[in-house]
């Protein structure tokens, strides 16, 4: 009789830290005075995030017209953020007891905070290229350290100062030669001034990245601090509290639930065109792309239509040798979340090659037993489409130092 299938390797291509609340006053250095986040939990339940001497999440009276206007305690609405809380989020050991109770062999890690560090932020500290500089070696310093507790099951991804591409490629190698960084994430948005991301004042940090043999990951995020989807369309108060652009929903603004479903999936589309018909995968043919948190399933479509009007506007394409879909199978990879229901179908269409698979891990969106709702989703597919789903692709595409798969 032929025993028990043996568990697939799986390897969660989006996972998140939730950096702990000291980070940046014991990194960064006390120059910067009040201006260093911090985080503090009073006794009755209300929670306030500071940078730049301005309140950046919480504080008692955002929080008192949240609940006010929802019917929620203090308490309540401090437990509906539980999950950010969970320990695996800022320690690297109860992270692995999570992923071993979810049978998650290796995770790629992307910050929660440091994920907004835009060059429009409302807070002044975050318009200071300094002090973002600052902000985001700590950062890195400090991911590259939880994952070092693990080297073989946990990889960081770097932040960087793309308002001045060339501190971003500074900070890119040092994140990468130094601090052990399996690639660096951006924002899918325009950093210098209002320039797309196939302008040439980005091909110095894209001709970096290329040669370092990383991936720049896009990766989204519901805030204004950028001139993406949430700013440009009034998606979300304007607000330098991330507790009323996330939360503070109305007649005019949405949350955390409008940004993502439709801020996301926007400044992603966007970007992907620039990239895929603006040129860049063309004039930087070995450097990589990873699509995230933004679903997976309007891609296939979505490079069905950009084909097409290349073929029809042939004007479009004087720069291109291949169609964007072509160069999109070439150089990009997609991230799903376990749910999405067409994971099957688009791999059919864009290949299993180019898809990944996140975990959002400790987000809302996070659940435990989630790589079973995966592994459903996948079963239509070859074997050997599942093991590229389930691990093969991340370690392909982020060059992930670990054993192939099982």
């Amino acid at each position: 009789m032929a025993g028990p299938a043996a568990r697939p390797f799986v390897v969660d291509a989006d996972g998140h830290v939730f950096e702990p609340p000291r980070l940046w006053l014991d990194r960064m250095d006390p120059k910067w005075g009040d201006w260093i986040p911090s985080r503090e939990t009073t006794a009755d339940w209300y929670e306030t995030h500071r940078v730049g001497g301005e309140i950046r999440a919480g504080g008692r009276e955002v929080t008192d017209g949240i609940c006010a206007a929802v019917g929620m305690t203090p308490r309540e609405f401090y437990d509906l953020l539980e999950s950010l809380r969970r320990p695996g989020g800022s320690d690297p050991d109860a992270r692995l007891v999570d992923m071993d109770a979810d049978g998650i062999d290796a995770a790629v890690l992307y910050p929660s905070n440091a994920l907004f560090a835009g060059p429009l932020d409302p807070i002044e500290a975050f318009r200071n290229l300094d002090f973002v500089a600052a902000f985001q070696r700590a950062y890195n310093e400090w991911i590259g350290e939880y994952c070092a507790a693990h080297p073989e099951r946990l990889f960081a991804i770097g932040a960087v100062p793309l308002q001045d591409p060339e501190r971003a490629v500074a900070e890119a190698e040092h994140a990468v030669n130094r601090l052990g960084c399996r690639g660096i994430f951006l924002r899918p948005s325009a950093y210098v001034g209002e320039l797309p991301l196939n302008h040439g004042v980005y091909d110095r940090f894209w001709a970096a990245c290329q040669d370092l043999d990383v991936p720049v990951a896009l990766h989204p995020g519901v805030h204004v601090d950028t001139p993406g989807a949430c700013r440009k369309f009034g998606l979300v108060a304007e607000s330098a509290n991330m507790s009323i652009t996330n939360m503070a929903q109305g007649e005019l603004y949405g949350g955390s639930a409008l940004g993502q479903a439709v801020g996301n999936a926007v400044d992603m589309i966007v970007t992907l065109g620039r990239l895929l018909m603006g040129g860049v995968c063309a004039r930087f043919p070995k450097l990589r792309f990873l699509c995230l948190e933004a679903g997976g399933g309007w891609v296939p479509t979505i490079l069905e239509r950009m084909d097409e009007q290349v073929k029809a506007f042939p004007l479009e394409r004087r720069w291109l040798d291949l169609l964007p879909s072509e160069y999109f199978r070439r150089q990009c990879w997609v991230g799903f979340e376990a749910e999405e229901w067409n994971l099957a179908a688009s791999a059919e269409f864009l290949g299993a090659d180019r898809i990944l698979w996140a975990s959002d891990y400790p987000h809302p969106e996070y659940r435990p037993g989630l790589v079973e709702e995966l592994l459903e989703k996948v079963e239509p597919l070859p074997e050997a489409s599942r093991r590229r789903i389930l691990a093969a692709n991340a370690i392909e595409a982020y060059r992930l130092p670990i054993a192939p798969v099982r």
